[in-house]
């Protein structure tokens, strides 16, 4: 049982430092052609060739050309027999039956349903920002509103991700996430994604939710007007003199009564068939229609929000017929009309007013403190109120420390054991930093949400206490994060790193495991580079029973002492052996 518990703790485990990974460079995963799927698409080779297999560990197969198509669940790839997944590698252009060509060089997988493709793209994350903004903000003129519109899109993917994940990607190509244009980004765009590499803004700890839309009219809609759990304070009403300066966008609507009613009944709303009136019956801070009312002369005023009559007329007639929520209606017996100004919903950066900033010399740093008051911008976790407490040994920094000093009691119990078990003691006050979200350890550590601590230098950084304690793994992490400490601050210069990660494993697990057998090869390079976690649960049991071999063969205090002075040659010969 005491094995078993290993092997399933063993994931929540640091990983080496050179291996740190920012959360800002994991690749996004995409699905092209979201809103019109294809049945099958011609993929050519650009540069070279390219490189298809049908499983991950696959041997790939190169060509230069692919005809790909969906047989019911299946991908058929040329002649040869179907299959639930083909992956696709190299420089090409895929060629539709209808959209877009795109030239892309990012890895691909495709799968198949009732015979439509799914094409799903495995995009660094710069250029998904470069691509949404070639989407979003094409049309923009000056460096700075691009650069404050990076940022924006930058932190919309960090902070939304995966908004499709049951359904087994990241986000789609369209407006329902970001609108994405992957024929290729401008110079201008180029420049305003390499100039602000990396940022995003945060509030507390966590990215941002950086809504944004076309034009406000003049006045900023708060979160919760459009989306009601949304109640971010720096998503709030005010007015936008930049907006109303530079382009307000008024707009007027008009449709035979014929026309509007029929829009709305085939969309599913109820119309009444002897209404007379469209009124607004109320309004949120911004002045935006957020329920309207069908007026009869013969029966009770019928209820209708104004964002799903919003919606029902753009998939009926078009979405550039009602453009905002910020109207006035005119009713007459035959017809009705919208008088209203702005485009989008209204939440937080507006583009138009963007632009009149910057043109009017604001750099993308006013324009994002303008539209999302209170955030901070960084490549960083920002805005955490870090408070701290001390023992005789350990600092902690905590953003609640009231309720997070349980882990300084632990941390002691720990040491203590620790001291009984080989004497060491730490010269040094160790810091114990617990963070508030995991969004927060993400990305200031830069490990993936299954690697429960980080330990660098004299610092251990912790994921949220909760959710240490719901894996029951507060003790056990604990634990080894000291040992890790302890060794990384006595190893030789040249000591392996398989060596020191068993060690780390071997004194604080020192029970059987699960036997698992490595070349010190095969496990540096998974710690250097670890392909999944399975991959480095092997990497770290192999190195575990390595050095439980060495101290059987040698003695505990010997093998300790090769930690400070170095492995012996004879005895890494005599290891590999095993």
């Amino acid at each position: 049982m005491r094995a078993l518990r290993f092997v399933l703790t063993l994931l929540c485990l640091a990983v080496p430092a050179h291996s740190q990974n920012n959360g800002n460079g994991v690749p996004v995963s995409v699905r092209l052609y979201s809103l019109h799927p294809q049945q099958q698409l011609r993929i050519v080779a650009r540069a070279g060739s390219l490189h298809w297999r049908t499983c991950e560990r696959c041997t790939s197969v190169d060509a230069g050309e692919l005809a790909v198509h969906a047989t019911g669940n299946q991908v058929q790839v040329n002649n040869d027999p179907s299959a639930e997944h083909v992956f696709i590698e190299g420089e090409y252009r895929i060629e539709p039956q209808q959209g877009l060509k795109i030239s892309f060089s990012a890895p691909l997988e495709l799968r198949a349903s009732a015979g439509l493709l799914t094409v799903l793209a495995s995009v660094p994350l710069e250029a998904y920002v470069a691509a949404a903004l070639e989407g979003e903000s094409a049309t923009f003129s000056n460096p700075e509103s691009l650069r404050a519109m990076a940022v924006v899109v930058r932190t919309y993917a960090a902070r939304f991700r995966p908004r499709h994940g049951e359904e087994g990607f990241d986000f789609c190509d369209n407006t329902h996430c970001q609108n994405l244009n992957f024929t290729g980004p401008t110079p201008a765009i180029r420049a305003a994604v390499e100039a602000t590499r990396g940022e995003l803004l945060w509030y507390r700890g966590e990215p941002a939710a950086t809504y944004y839309h076309q034009n406000c009219g003049g006045t900023l809609a708060a979160g919760e007007e459009v989306w009601p759990t949304v109640h971010e304070p720096y998503l709030r009403s005010h007015a936008d003199p930049y907006c109303k300066q530079g382009a307000p966008l008024p707009w007027k609507a008009e449709f035979s009564r014929e026309e509007f009613d029929r829009a709305l009944r085939q969309q599913g709303l109820s119309v009444p068939t002897s209404w007379t009136e469209l009124a607004v019956e109320r309004r949120g801070a911004s002045g935006r229609a957020l329920r309207l009312a069908f007026i009869s002369p013969s029966q009770p005023p019928l209820p209708i929000s104004a964002s799903s009559l919003r919606f029902a007329i753009g998939r009926s007639l078009g979405w550039n017929r009602i453009r905002s929520d910020l109207y006035e209606i005119q009713t007459t017996p035959t017809s009705v009309s919208f008088n209203g100004r702005g485009a989008g919903h209204g939440v937080g950066l507006c583009q138009s007013g963007a632009e009149e900033m910057a043109r009017e010399g604001k750099s993308y740093r006013q324009i994002l403190e303008f539209y999302y008051p209170g955030t901070q911008l960084g490549t960083s976790a920002q805005g955490l109120a870090w408070q701290t407490r001390e023992s005789e040994f350990f600092e902690l920094k905590s953003t609640q420390p009231d309720i997070d000093s349980e882990v300084l009691k632990i941390a002691q119990t720990n040491l203590d054991t620790l001291h009984a078990g080989v004497g060491w003691r730490p010269e040094f006050k160790i810091q114990l930093r617990v963070f508030p979200n995991l969004d927060a350890y993400r990305d200031s550590t830069g490990q993936p949400g299954w690697i429960a601590a980080y330990t660098r230098g004299h610092t251990i950084s912790l994921q949220p206490l909760a959710t240490l304690k719901e894996r029951a793994i507060l003790d056990s992490t604990l634990r080894h994060e000291l040992t890790h400490l302890f060794v990384e601050s006595r190893a030789h210069a040249g000591t392996p790193l398989w060596f020191r990660e068993g060690l780390v494993l071997y004194l604080s697990e020192p029970e059987n495991a699960t036997p698992v057998v490595m070349t010190e090869r095969e496990m540096e390079h998974t710690f250097d580079k670890p392909e999944s976690q399975e991959s480095l649960r092997r990497a770290y049991l192999a190195a575990r029973n390595r050095v439980a071999q060495m101290v059987q063969r040698n003695g505990r205090d010997t093998v300790l002492q090769w930690l400070s002075s170095g492995l012996p040659a004879t005895e890494t010969h005599v290891s590999s052996q095993h």
